[in-house]
């Protein structure tokens, strides 16, 4: 017999409600008991990353390199571990089971986004490791502003990498308040929970910087892979096992073990627009630019890509949990914590208090990123171009360590704004960094780009997919990759008619030929 969950509320003042006299006051004491060591283990996976940031603040240099890019030495495992817990956010935990709860085994072409961003490191990566190297590049906008040597462009690329960011920032914060609120029963508030949860990534970025991200990416990146997995298990199990979960999906209707869902046209194309966007989206994101910058040599650009595409394999513990979660909870009154909510009613306290810290941990392992690239950002591409391009090392290290805590102050206030589901959101931030793209390739590949028609393909690229996504409300994947298609033809359309500039002609030919003399 399949086990289901129908009621989706905190279930424990229920019972209190049919005991009497001192059975009532025993339970009650357990269960404060419980709570309590509920309590200490979240309190402990807090203060092991807090120590992993005063490890790497001892062995820190106070330049910008070292806080930004830890001084370029990124090694392999270090990398790929800060690279997938980065690329594992919230959106692939908790939205990835939401998804598959509201719209069935579509977000299974998980798969296909793990191998082609994995891809993306062979083929763009190991050049963009190249250039920030030989070229001293730490942010994006360095990237452009060298080869393109434009002034629009820079300040639209700085635009879009910290607007999507910041979007992209929220997804981790509304996922992590969801989990606190639901899994404390309401006795953490949304606001207290938002304090706690900053007043943690402040504290560790600021002794370390990129250093302390690595170490804790470890850290991270162990939890998030076993609670995935484990809870998939733990809740197919739960609801009768594989077979009897699938056989009831099919009898309820067989869409619910389809790729392509009922409508077939319009789940192809989001099929083929979400393989697109996602991955390349998280790719030009500025967090995934300065992994690319810190690794220590090409050798990395080697073993990364295999190494990622192997983790996908915890996309299984999603499709489970997802899939269970159809069977065991038919109309949950919130889809976004429907995962808590069966925790909640079937499993032990213990293992409930470790998948919130695999949930924590996916949550952190991405926002941490995120923080540290907005204030890598605002340092290089705001502070140093425009207000003081004289601050020694020193004080722009200041500078960054200051904008992680007004960055979360930011970020704080913006988790009210903004109020969407996961995925939406992730989606919306994705859709916007994917447009990179187009003037990205330009300046790798073609020697007839301009600064020109970078310009115009990203600001009708943009404005493509913001208009059709927030106007016309289509899917926001869709629209994403719409308006890379109208960001691609203006693009092409303007380096034809526009007179090219030696300058840029001529440092596009002369990058490409240093790059294929080293052999890579």
């Amino acid at each position: 017999m399949l086990r289901s969950c129908k009621n989706n509320t905190f279930i424990i003042p229920e019972r209190y409600a049919r005991i009497k006299g001192n059975h009532f006051l025993i339970l009650m004491g357990k269960t404060m008991i419980t709570n309590a060591i509920l309590f200490l283990i979240l309190c402990s996976f807090a203060f092991i990353p807090l120590a992993l940031g005063e490890y790497a603040r001892g062995r820190s240099v106070l330049s910008t390199e070292d806080f930004f890019l830890q001084g370029r030495k990124l090694g392999l495992f270090t990398m790929y571990a800060t690279t997938f817990a980065t690329w594992m956010s919230a959106f692939a935990f908790m939205g990835g089971i939401t998804y598959i709860y509201e719209q069935g085994p579509i977000y299974m072409t998980t798969i296909g986004w793990d191998a082609l961003f994995a891809v993306l490191f062979v083929v763009l990566g190991r050049r963009i490791w190249h250039y920030g190297k030989v070229h001293h590049y730490t942010t994006p906008t360095d990237f452009f502003s060298d080869i393109y040597d434009s002034k629009a462009l820079n300040l639209l690329v700085t635009a879009i990498t910290v607007i999507c960011t910041l979007v992209y920032l929220q997804v981790q914060i509304v996922g992590g308040l969801q989990v606190m609120v639901v899994a404390t029963g309401g006795l953490v508030r949304w606001y207290a929970g938002g304090i706690i949860f900053f007043a943690i990534l402040v504290i560790y970025l600021w002794a370390g910087g990129l250093r302390a991200i690595a170490l804790t990416d470890i850290f991270y990146g162990v939890l998030m892979v076993t609670a995935i997995l484990s809870s998939g298990v733990f809740l197919i199990k739960t609801a009768g096992g594989t077979e009897a979960v699938f056989t009831e999906l099919i009898q309820r209707d067989p869409a619910n073990v389809s790729m392509i869902g009922e409508n077939s046209g319009q789940s192809a194309l989001r099929w083929i627009s979400l393989f697109i966007i996602v991955p390349t989206g998280a790719f030009l994101g500025p967090q995934i630019w300065i992994r690319n910058y810190a690794a220590v040599s090409e050798k990395n650009f080697n073993g990364l890509p295999l190494l990622l595409y192997i983790s996908s394999i915890v996309c299984v513990g999603t499709l489970l949990a997802g899939s269970a979660s159809i069977v065991m909870a038919e109309d949950a009154s919130d889809p976004g914590t429907v995962l808590i909510q069966l925790l909640r009613c079937h499993a032990g306290p213990f293992f409930q208090a470790f998948i919130i810290v695999g949930i924590y941990a996916s949550i952190f392992s991405t926002a941490n990123s995120q923080i540290h690239a907005l204030s890598t950002v605002y340092t290089v591409d705001i502070y140093r171009k425009y207000i003081n391009n004289k601050a020694p090392d020193r004080k722009q290290v200041s500078v960054a360590k200051w904008m992680v805590l007004l960055v979360s102050v930011l970020s704080y206030i913006l988790m009210i704004l903004i109020p969407q589901s996961i995925f939406d959101l992730a989606i919306m931030a994705m859709g916007g960094s994917a447009q990179l793209l187009i003037p990205l390739l330009g300046a790798l590949f073609w020697k007839r780009s301009t600064a020109a028609a970078a310009v115009a393909g990203l600001l009708c690229g943009e404005g493509a997919f913001f208009a059709t996504a927030i106007i016309i409300r289509w899917d926001s994947s869709i629209c994403g990759l719409l308006g890379m298609l109208v960001n691609l033809a203006f693009f092409i359309f303007f380096s034809l008619i526009d007179r090219p500039r030696t300058t840029v002609f001529r440092k596009i030919e002369r990058y490409k030929r240093e790059y294929r003399q080293r052999g890579y």
